[in-house]
Order: structure tokens, then C-alpha cells, then sequence
């Protein structure tokens, strides 16, 4: 283990110490199985949220690209002909 893997480790089970009571935190952060939540659960739950928030600029060109050829999936099977679509 390198002194970089030993800091992230060290760093989070830092954050397994600290906890911020219930009442502190919005709804979809609580816990309802104890009285407090770790910083780490919350930093968990934050990224997760984050996660889905915010893609990659080829995430969202990649579901651009879904919808395009749908798009142009339906033309063909209703007119024959494709129209471009502008974004």
C-alpha cells in the first residue's frame, strides 16, 4: 500500500468518526435506523446524488445519440425519408 491509498484510507475512516445528528439533515439524508450519520455516509450519499446529476459531456452526447437515431428510426418507418433534426 502506497502513502497515497493510506491517506484516503486514514481520510475516511476519519470521516466514520464524525457524525451529525438526524435533525440536522433534510429527509433524504437521515437515518432512520440510528440518531446520527457519519460524514461519510453523507459524503456517500452526496456523490451518488452528484453522480446523477451531473454527467460527462460523452454521457450527454451519448444519450443525444440515442435520441437522434430514435428519432430518425421513426421518420423512416413513417414517411420513408430522413429530415434532419438541428440540436
Amino acid at each position: 500500500m502506497n502513502g497515497y491509498e493510506l491517506l484516503a484510507q486514514y481520510k475516511k475512516q476519519i470521516k466514520e468518526c464524525f457524525t451529525v445528528p438526524n435533525h440536522w439533515l433534510p429527509l433524504d439524508f437521515q437515518d432512520n435506523r440510528t440518531d446520527c450519520v457519519s460524514l461519510q455516509d453523507i459524503e456517500n450519499k452526496c456523490n451518488q446524488r452528484d453522480k446523477t446529476k451531473y454527467m460527462s459531456a460523452e454521457e450527454e452526447d451519448s444519450i443525444e445519440r440515442a435520441k437522434r437515431v430514435q428519432i430518425y428510426r421513426n421518420q423512416i418507418e413513417k414517411t420513408g425519408e430522413i429530415e434532419f433534426v438541428p440540436r
